[in-house]
């Protein structure tokens, strides 16, 4: 047994042995191989390995690199994403005016949802549930075959940007700067939103990044907020030197070329309406047709005969009412009324009749419709509104109300609206404490709900009789009023704190064809401007495509982050 294990170990020592020759053998052999190659290629491999490492590693460094430009939002400042005229236009930029039109038509669209759910989109188009570039815009888009809303505020955030960019630059030019006004107004808000990020544990710039993407940061949102001022000046300061240039021959053209915009009647009317036989699904056109025709000869007929039983302008209501029993005086009697109203209501013949050279007073008809026919009677005939506008600061404390499980709005107690008064007896009182005008505006700037108003100190200047809410309206219109005179005043809004300015202006038809031919030749300029070679715009579409992209993934994640605000709202309710 000891010689077998003796003959096996030196076996294995001679296997090893052979296994140690061959390797040594060929090592050898490549040696020789190695041998019989050029230097200068040897050099080269070392040399390219050693590049290959120093690629990779710079690769790895820039991918980095880029990592923290993205996270500054570097590519977004950089890129162009339009030319207006020499000026560039950076992404974050476009971006920054891309989410501020989305969020105005969102808040349009979510403020009439207070009305009833699906209002919003009913109203203006615009679904606040779904992306932009999810929903088909409703009307025509000049470029777009089939448009979406995404599209709509594209094209709406680049005609802002060549406007404001534009009458900044030429407020510039004209010396115009940022009124205290406006600093003021523009610090405030950065305080909000510095107060917003904190209370979200944000930075202000990274918070500013979050709402309107990377490249948005606070010296960005100053320098778009100074052009919009400055831009907003300009603007101001021109339509001020077209109004007062305009001659009263201008304003007499204007006014007997479009008579209808300028004047007002009062006429007693209602609709007979055409109503149609219950026809079979599979009738034919000639049946629907006769079925219509038919059904507009015995409106006819019905109408004829409530005309022959109106006698004056009270029998009108009278007479209306025997044909629809929820007729009412404010749906009848149209006071001073305007063609645009009638014309929406009752269509353009009944505009054309009013308007017709020997129509009088007592004047009546009978006069077809879309629908059906109606039966008119002249009160007042066309005239203009001689009525001087007014000038008139308030201070408003709004009613703040609920609504019930139906979504109507709930109406105040007795006790609610007392507290409301209570608040605005005080701001009445404390100003009776220094009654000037100046004190005033300072209180409505403090005090007021109006957010139209509160930051020009309550003002509306130029208001004509209409133009306001009722108890409003019919408290500065008051002939007995004076400049100076104060009163508290309630509406459907809250109770209003007022203060009589002035009605030394213009009658209102005037200023209204003043207004038209200044309006018409700012856009003229405008137009004329924004097509010049020193202002037009120059779109880079890759970037804009690019910017608009991160935009709507920005506003997909808003809206979800909305739906699961709500559905844990419900929850927990």
């Amino acid at each position: 047994k000891d010689e077998i294990e003796m003959d096996k170990n030196q076996t294995e020592k001679s296997q090893a042995e052979l296994y140690r020759e061959e390797r040594k053998q060929r090592m050898e052999k490549a040696a020789k191989k190695n041998a019989t190659k050029s230097p200068q290629l040897t050099k080269f491999g070392r040399i390219l390995g050693k590049c290959c490492g120093v690629i990779i590693i710079a690769a790895l460094c820039l991918t980095v690199i880029y990592g923290i430009l993205s996270f500054f939002g570097v590519p977004q400042k950089v890129a162009t994403a339009a030319k207006i005229g020499n000026k560039r236009v950076s992404v974050a930029k476009y971006d920054f005016y891309y989410y501020d039109i989305y969020n105005q038509v969102y808040s349009k669209a979510a403020q009439y949802e207070n009305y009833g759910s699906g209002m919003g989109r009913q109203l203006t188009g615009f679904d606040i549930t779904k992306a932009p570039e999810d929903q088909s815009y409703p009307s025509t888009l000049e470029g777009y075959d089939n448009p979406t809303w995404a599209d709509y505020i594209r094209e709406t955030a680049l005609t802002y940007l060549q406007s404001y960019i534009t009458y900044s630059q030429l407020a510039k030019d004209k010396g115009l700067t940022v009124t205290d006004d406006q600093k003021t107004e523009l610090e405030d808000q950065i305080k909000q939103l510095t107060t917003y990020a904190d209370n979200n544990d944000y930075s202000l710039n990274r918070y500013l990044t979050k709402i309107y993407g990377k490249g948005v940061n606070e010296k960005l949102m100053r320098e778009i907020y100074e052009e919009r001022y400055l831009a907003t000046n300009y603007a101001s300061d021109s339509q001020k030197e077209l109004s007062a240039a305009v001659t009263d021959e201008e304003i007499n053209a204007e006014y007997d070329a479009n008579i209808q915009s300028y004047t007002k009647f009062s006429v007693n009317l209602f609709e007979v309406t055409a109503v149609t036989q219950e026809l079979a699904d599979d009738a034919t056109e000639e049946q629907k047709t006769a079925a219509q025709t038919a059904a507009m000869a015995e409106a006819k007929a019905l109408a004829d005969g409530y005309l022959a039983k109106i006698t004056n302008a009270a029998s009108v209501l009278n007479v209306a009412t025997s044909y629809k029993s929820s007729s009412t005086e404010a749906s009848v009697n149209l006071v001073d009324t305007d063609a645009a109203t009638v014309k929406k209501s009752y269509g353009e013949n009944t505009v054309n009749w009013i308007y017709s050279a020997d129509r009088k007073v007592g004047d009546k008809a009978v006069i077809e419709t879309d629908g059906g026919y109606v039966v008119i009677y002249m009160v007042a005939v066309p005239y203009r509104e001689n009525t001087n506008a007014v000038d008139v600061r308030h201070i408003l404390v709004q009613f703040n109300t609920t609504k019930d499980s139906n979504g109507n709005k709930t109406e105040l107690t007795e006790a609610q609206k007392a507290t409301y008064y209570a608040k605005a007896e005080e701001i009445y009182n404390t100003f009776l404490q220094n009654p000037t005008e100046e004190n005033f505006a300072a209180l409505a700037k403090e005090k007021s709900d109006d957010t139209g108003s509160k930051e020009n100190g309550g003002l509306y200047e130029n208001v004509a009789p209409g133009d306001m809410v009722d108890g409003f309206n019919d408290w500065i219109f008051d002939e007995a009023r004076k400049p100076g005179d104060v009163a508290i005043v309630e509406t459907t809004y809250g109770y209003h704190v007022m203060y009589f300015v002035s009605n030394d202006n213009e009658p209102v038809w005037k200023l209204n064809c003043r207004s038209a031919i200044t309006t018409n030749k700012f856009n003229e300029n405008d137009t004329n401007l924004m097509a010049s070679d020193e202002h037009k715009i120059t779109k880079h579409d890759k970037c804009i495509n690019w910017g608009s992209e991160q935009m709507n993934k920005i506003i997909k994640n808003f809206l979800a982050n909305s739906k699961k605000s709500s559905s844990s709202y419900s929850t927990s309710k």
